[in-house]
């Protein structure tokens, strides 16, 4: 059993400002979380959050592909709990909470976003694949709910002050 998570949104907003807020640091945490990226291939980086039952909070990545303004992907490595999965989302609920108690297993996925012009704005595609296996494929229902805020929420508020 396995399973990717898959979202496509459209940001009213070119390419190359998409990909400065996926791309540079300052940008990327302003939306997601803080972070050391550089956009180069085969750099290693990592996401840092405040700690989560479970979870040190930090997120280990690789640049595995790269082309300017057009498509990035990453190794997205660490723990994955369902305290953390919950809180990445922004899911506040003592039922969720016991639901997803003692979930926790290990995250070996690969993130990756496709910049897409289109008349208006830009396509952005992302995939979140490598999730393998029955707790893995929970957590991946839970994050892409957290995922769509990110990208239809939060992403676009950045690109409106850039």
């Amino acid at each position: 059993m396995q399973r990717t998570i898959k979202l496509k949104t459209f940001l009213p907003h070119p390419p190359e400002k998409v990909w400065l807020a996926l791309t540079d640091a300052k940008v990327l945490g302003k939306w997601f979380m803080e972070n050391d990226i550089e956009p180069k291939l085969y750099h290693d980086f990592t996401f840092h959050m405040a700690p989560q039952k479970g979870w040190d909070g930090i997120t280990h990545c690789q640049i595995t592909a790269l082309e300017l303004n057009k498509h990035i992907a990453y190794t997205y490595r660490g723990e994955a709990t369902g305290e953390k999965s919950l809180a990445c989302a922004g899911i506040h609920s003592d039922t969720a909470n016991k639901l997803t108690k003692g979930i926790f297993a290990k995250l070996d996925t690969v993130l990756s976003f496709t910049l897409e012009p289109t008349c208006g704005g830009t396509i952005l595609l992302m995939n979140h694949s490598g999730y393998k296996g029955l707790t893995l494929v929970i957590i991946s229902l839970i994050m892409q709910m957290g995922w769509k805020k990110q990208l239809r929420k939060k992403l676009p508020k950045v690109l409106e002050q850039l």
